[in-house]
């Protein structure tokens, strides 16, 4: 009953990291709708799947990219707005861990910290 015309939000949360990355590119491209339709999705930076920076959490790196991994595909934040426009989407806004530092942690007057790793993004058509 899914109808391509009409304005739908998709969620891809917890998901992309898993796929291959020409998955991720096919996925994302494949998704259609309507003209303001919005997809929410989170996404693993590259930079820590291909082991450039672990942002301190080796033993999560160990545990997902080791010996048989399980995350495959990882995104650039910077290069997030130009990647989702060649698959046809706008970035409307991203979050990483000093969104969620400052919006949710802080407030409570707790002092943890806010994983670098996974970051949210929103687009619209």
């Amino acid at each position: 009953g899914y109808d391509s015309a009409a304005r739908t939000f998709f969620i891809a949360e917890g998901l992309l990291q898993y796929l291959a990355p020409e998955t991720v590119t096919a996925t994302l491209s494949q998704l259609q709708g309507a003209t303001g339709s919005r997809l929410v999705f989170t996404y693993i930076r590259q930079d820590f799947l291909d082991g450039t920076d672990t942002y301190g959490a080796d033993a999560v790196y160990r545990r997902f990219r080791g010996r048989h991994p399980v995350w495959r595909s990882g995104l650039v934040p910077e290069h997030l707005g130009e990647w989702l426009a060649e698959l046809g989407w706008q970035l409307v806004e991203q979050a990483g861990p000093s969104y969620y530092r400052d919006l949710y942690i802080r407030p409570t007057g707790r002092t943890l910290a806010a994983s670098p790793i996974e970051w949210t993004a929103v687009a619209q058509r």
